[in-house]
């Protein structure tokens, strides 16, 4: 059994996993694998360890595409085989990411503002619409429309966008953000001095693209 820890564009030399020890690369043509021991149980600690790896081989090469904690497969034959299978797929992910790393919204609606979003209102709505007008309003629910003009600020930044809803009272949803590696204090900026009404969002990052990568491994 092995670990995954990325699939990447130009490999580095000398990795060291989340627990220590050596990575070493698994050739699949254009990519390659980095792969190490089995995943230690779960855990914080664990979870940040293998974050802290993850990171450590984005800063080192071209294109990093992070494999989730506890991904693993039962041997290098069995993940080249998984991976050769997909090339096309990842090559096209790697594209997107080669020179890029991601940033991260939390949405939180503002409190005291007594108003809903109108993707909330769409998302508990089923007798909203009907037909195209229906599809049409609970796509845009999904993208969150309250955030077209921060979008418009950032269209110079981002490169790719991918917006998760969530269900917690207060929390709308996760936007991610695709930028080019060296420009996240911009982006800081730009988020922070944009007030949205009813809004509130909080920044990270950056961080390597695990909003962007493909699942690979069990």
């Amino acid at each position: 059994m092995i670990g995954l820890y990325a699939i990447v564009l130009g490999a580095p030399n000398g990795g060291v996993g989340a627990r220590g020890e050596s990575l070493h690369t698994v050739a699949c043509g254009e990519l390659s694998a980095l792969v190490g021991d089995p995943p230690a149980p779960l855990s914080v600690d664990a979870l940040r360890a293998h974050e802290a790896a993850v990171r450590r081989i984005a800063e080192a090469c071209d294109a990093c595409l992070p494999a989730r904690f506890g991904a693993t497969s039962p041997s290098e034959e069995a993940l080249q085989r998984e991976l050769i299978a997909r090339t096309a797929e990842l090559i096209e992910a790697l594209q997107l990411v080669r020179g890029r790393e991601q940033m991260t919204l939390r949405v939180h609606r503002a409190t005291g503002t007594g108003r809903e979003s109108g993707a909330e209102i769409m998302s508990r709505s089923p007798s909203a619409g009907s037909g195209t007008r229906y599809l049409e309003a609970r796509r845009r629910a999904r993208k969150l429309p309250e955030l077209d003009p921060l979008r418009v600020a950032l269209e110079a930044l981002t490169r790719a966008e991918r917006v998760e809803r969530h269900s917690e009272p207060g929390l709308l949803a996760s936007v991610y953000h695709l930028i080019d590696k060296g420009t996240a204090p911009q982006y800081a900026r730009i988020v922070e001095s944009l007030k949205l009404e009813g809004l509130r969002m909080v920044v990270s990052g950056p961080w390597p693209a695990w909003s962007f990568a493909p699942e690979v491994a069990a």
